[in-house]
């Protein structure tokens, strides 16, 4: 048991004085004949909760706290919380120890403490609320990025989206958990309808017959002669995929059967080279592109690596040391790749769309989700082995499995296969970064949702290493942190 004669130290010093002075004058008038650092009695901290918490008097209208109610808080408020939390200060004292920059750990602890005093506060979590928040955080932490916490739902447009951030995850999770047990009220809201429309799609008769030709002559016709008419159904393709509903890669190479040949690939690359003529030519040298992924790999294993936990990962940052003091420049660029999912990993709940599930949602784990972006086997009978295992799984899910990058070889050291697998072909590469770079086209080009298990590995290649940003990206709170600490480095194009 803690007698009073116990002691704790406040850490004064994790934020600047201008602003601690600018944002805790309230605290600070209990805490001013208290010299910075010294022991502060049990006795005195109880008294500074009991005058200041909210979690005491949580509708008090103190003239610098407010009410408590969210749309109240203040930065005293939230300062308070900081200051008299064990959390708290181990959030505090990680700002000043990353010189203003809160690690991930440092960023869900807030998230929890602020979210779990929103509910200490009987108050129902509304955007309102989370913006306000959100707002509060980047006034005490200036250089965190207030989309890591809240996003806005998105209403208008193709593309409607939720509300996201941390800030709404967590509430979520803490709200589901007690509406379990019947600590709060379920509230059921209508979804509104989401309404969307397209042009006409008018085909000329040339066009029809170029792609008749492509499904059934072109299977077996000289590629030049393919390439032709490829480029001649451009616009048909392009407008199927924007205006479809459905946008799996998988469902778009059975449209297009030519695809699934040796040389498929390389029709994916024509189409990316018509429809993104800046990201293309700002790589139009294969060199530019080595150099390209060399300073984007780099900055993102240095700003991830300590958020890596998997052992796993951890093994292969081992390997990949050890490969770069070799000068093999090939296992480096595989061990990165494999590296992605891990450094970018994704949360998500996918629907069930299999009515007999016994689960509404399918929460991927990381080894599912490192499995959907790319895998290392040691041959092909072992992959085919597992491939079937994952696609019994992905049935019982109502699930198909999408495109993803296959390394083959009895070691990382002595892989020799590269592929890119879609929809029981496979497309082979010597090169692993052509094999990224194909992979990230297919989805690309054909205007395809990314794997939802790996979302936010795809995304941050799309946005920092091809450069492309489009209506339909889908921030996360993870993508967000990614995203603010790349740019930091980025030199604008």
């Amino acid at each position: 048991m803690v007698s009073e004669r116990d002691v704790f130290k406040f850490p004064f010093d994790s934020l600047t004085e201008d602003n601690v002075n600018s944002l805790q004058p309230t605290i600070n008038e209990f805490y001013n004949s208290i010299p910075n650092n010294q022991e502060i009695t049990l006795a005195q901290q109880q008294q500074a909760i009991a005058n200041f918490s909210p979690y005491v008097n949580p509708k008090s209208m103190h003239p610098k706290f407010g009410s408590y109610s969210p749309m109240d808080w203040t930065t005293e408020t939230m300062l308070h919380l900081l200051h008299t939390t064990n959390d708290g200060r181990y959030i505090l004292a990680d700002y000043k120890q990353n010189d203003g920059f809160l690690s991930d750990d440092s960023q869900n602890l807030l998230t929890q403490l602020l979210i779990n005093h929103l509910f200490q506060d009987n108050s129902k979590g509304t955007d309102f609320f989370f913006r306000k928040i959100a707002d509060l955080i980047v006034e005490i932490f200036p250089k965190e990025q207030k989309s890591i916490y809240f996003i806005p739902a998105k209403s208008e447009g193709h593309q409607q989206t939720h509300a996201k951030g941390k800030l709404i995850e967590r509430w979520k999770n803490v709200a589901r958990r007690l509406r379990s047990i019947g600590a709060i009220k379920f509230e059921r809201y209508n979804k509104k309808e989401i309404v969307t429309s397209s042009s006409p799609i008018i085909i000329s008769d040339e066009v029809r017959t170029a792609k008749k030709w492509l499904e059934t002559d072109g299977l077996n016709a000289d590629f030049q002669l393919v390439k032709q008419n490829w480029a001649l159904t451009y616009e048909i393709r392009r407008k199927e995929n924007l205006d479809s509903q459905d946008r799996f890669l998988s469902n778009i190479f059975l449209t297009w059967p030519i695809l699934q040949g040796p040389k498929g690939y390389e029709l994916i690359v024509e189409d990316f080279k018509i429809a993104f003529p800046e990201t293309h030519s700002l790589y139009s040298e294969w060199n530019d592109f080595l150099n390209a992924w060399e300073t984007f790999s780099k900055r993102l294993i240095n700003i991830r690596r300590s958020s890596v936990k998997d052992k796993h990962a951890q093994a292969l940052l081992s390997k990949l040391d050890t490969a770069c003091l070799d000068g093999d420049s090939r296992t480096s660029n595989i061990i990165k790749i494999l590296l992605l999912p891990f450094l970018v990993p994704t949360k998500t709940q996918i629907k069930n769309s299999n009515s007999k599930a016994n689960s509404k949602f399918w929460k991927p784990s990381l080894s599912e989700s490192v499995s959907a972006f790319a895998i290392h086997v040691t041959n092909m009978v072992k992959f085919q082995e597992d491939l079937t295992q994952r696609q019994d799984r992905y049935s019982q899910y109502g699930s198909s499995i999408q495109p993803f990058m296959t390394f083959v070889g009895e070691d990382i050291q002595s892989i020799h296969t590269c592929y890119v697998r879609v929809n029981q072909k496979f497309w082979h590469f010597e090169c692993p970064l052509k094999t990224l770079e194909v992979c990230f086209k297919s989805y690309f080009v054909f205007h395809c949702i990314y794997p939802k298990e790996c979302y936010d590995s795809w995304l941050i290649i799309q946005k920092h290493l091809f450069k492309l940003n489009t209506e339909y990206d889908k921030q996360t709170s993870i993508t967000t942190t990614v995203s603010a600490k790349m740019q930091s480095f980025e030199v604008p194009i």
